[in-house]
């Protein structure tokens, strides 16, 4: 197995599984130790719930995009020792955007003060 299989492999399943836990077990209450916690997020009730519920889904999804991209490079003879960082990067990015994308979301959904916007 090449460092870039064990690393992405590794990384979608430790994503996969927070962003499965997050799913079915949903902080409750706005807290600072479990959850997505952000300025964006914390704002109120429905900020909090909002936030984990998509943020939750994100991570699952980039989880399980580096596990299929694990799996597959085993199948690929091309991936070399040195595709490490390759590796890395992918990790990094696929670890942010989640965060990325649900503070776009946030503003989307809800204004300044936490209300949600009327459609």
């Amino acid at each position: 197995m090449t460092p870039f299989t064990l690393t992405t492999f590794v990384a979608g399943c430790i994503l996969s599984l927070i962003g499965g836990i997050t799913i079915y077990y949903p902080p409750k209450k706005i807290n600072n130790i479990y959850g997505y916690r952000t300025k964006a997020s914390m704002r109120n009730q429905q900020t909090w719930e909002e936030g984990n519920r998509y943020c939750s889904k994100q991570v699952l999804y980039c989880g399980l995009i580096l596990l299929t991209i694990g799996i597959l490079s085993v199948l690929s003879s091309s991936i070399g020792k040195t595709s490490i960082h390759i590796a890395t990067i992918l990790t990094i990015i696929l670890s942010i955007l989640p965060v990325l994308s649900t503070e776009i979301h946030l503003k989307r959904v809800f204004d300044k003060e936490g209300n949600r916007r009327i459609e």
